[in-house]
């Protein structure tokens, strides 16, 4: 069996991110590993959907910026609680585009496996679609398990 070091779990709170966890702790659990939950903000994807809204205008970017941060951040918490206390686990939080956040994370803390879920809530509520798993299993460096 393979033994990885360091995985790398994407988190949005979906179900699809339910069972990856799920996945993923057992995984980290075999191998010792540690578990990076990470949540991507991707204001970008957010924005775009109030194209006929001016948002330049400070308070709903300001608004729309804080309330993503804080459900990010309960993801995080969330995800932390299902997880079992032996297994060291560390929180990541960032904005921008997922895809290319979850790769630069990935090297960065020398992921040896990615563990996600197929579909994330979708570009209001979650930060995870189905183009993100497709754009990791084409582009990471590492080995990408995706979980329904």
């Amino acid at each position: 069996m393979l033994r990885y070091k360091k995985i790398l779990l994407p988190y949005d709170g979906s179900e699809h991110a339910k069972n990856a966890l799920s996945h993923a702790v057992d995984l980290a659990r075999d191998s010792g590993a540690e578990l990076y939950v990470a949540s991507i903000c991707n204001m970008v994807a957010v924005m775009s959907n109030f194209d006929q809204v001016s948002i330049a205008e400070g308070h709903l970017t300001t608004q729309l910026s804080e309330d993503l941060e804080k459900q990010s951040r309960h993801d995080l918490a969330e995800a932390k609680s299902m997880i079992p206390k032996e297994i060291h686990t560390e929180e990541l939080f960032e904005i921008g585009s997922p895809g290319p956040v979850l790769l630069t994370m990935a090297e960065k803390y020398h992921c040896d496996l990615i563990v996600m879920g197929s579909r994330g809530l979708g570009p209001l509520k979650g930060i995870f679609m189905g183009s993100v798993s497709s754009y990791l299993v084409s582009r990471s460096k590492c080995p990408v398990l995706i979980v329904k």
